[in-house]
């Protein structure tokens, strides 16, 4: 897993107009969770409307998924607000990019609205799914700022720069603060 974050920091180094080793430093000791997410069957169909989890967006650089050949699932809201289905392709995987890649790229790329839905049971004759996710980032040390070829006079830096893990520590925290009401 570490050595495909490597080549997808290096690919992205590359088609940010940046020289290939630009983000080498960065990922020298890099933030990877690595979670194995298993949706179990479900013998009662699920409410109108129920997600197996709701929309949301990763908070680090790029999250590697790895899903099983299950039909249904991963969802991906378009530029136009629309869910589109993910796919998926045999012996691949989705790239989804996160918040921290978002900021560097001052939203040239931005960061993936997603959601895992409930598949139709008549597709299979079972719900069960098994993913494989892998959130990285750069070094929790490391300042995230906007790069040098996502900015200039027309387009400003969007973000303050940022620590990742500083970053990444907030988002999940406030994730678990309970809303008012719950």
């Amino acid at each position: 897993m570490t050595a495909l974050t490597e080549c997808l920091a290096r690919m992205s180094a590359l088609a940010l107009d940046l020289p290939e080793t630009f983000f080498d430093a960065a990922y020298q000791d890099p933030a990877l969770v690595l979670r194995f997410v298993n949706y179990p069957d479900q013998p009662e169909p699920p409410l109108p409307g129920q997600m197996r989890y709701g929309e949301h967006h990763d908070y680090g650089a790029l999250t590697i998924l790895r899903q099983d050949a299950a039909p249904g699932g991963l969802q991906i809201k378009d530029t136009d607000g629309v869910w589109k289905e993910a796919g998926v392709l045999p012996e691949s995987f989705v790239i989804n990019v996160g918040d921290l890649m978002a900021r560097w790229t001052n939203n040239r790329w931005r960061s993936t609205l997603h959601r895992v839905s409930n598949p139709d049971r008549g597709l299979t004759g079972s719900t069960r799914r098994l993913s494989m996710v892998a959130f990285t980032g750069p070094n929790e040390q490391w300042e995230v700022s906007c790069l040098p070829s996502c900015t200039d006079a027309e387009h400003p830096a969007l973000f303050e720069p940022v620590k990742a893990g500083d970053y990444v520590l907030a988002k999940i925290t406030q994730s678990m603060e309970l809303q008012p009401g719950t």
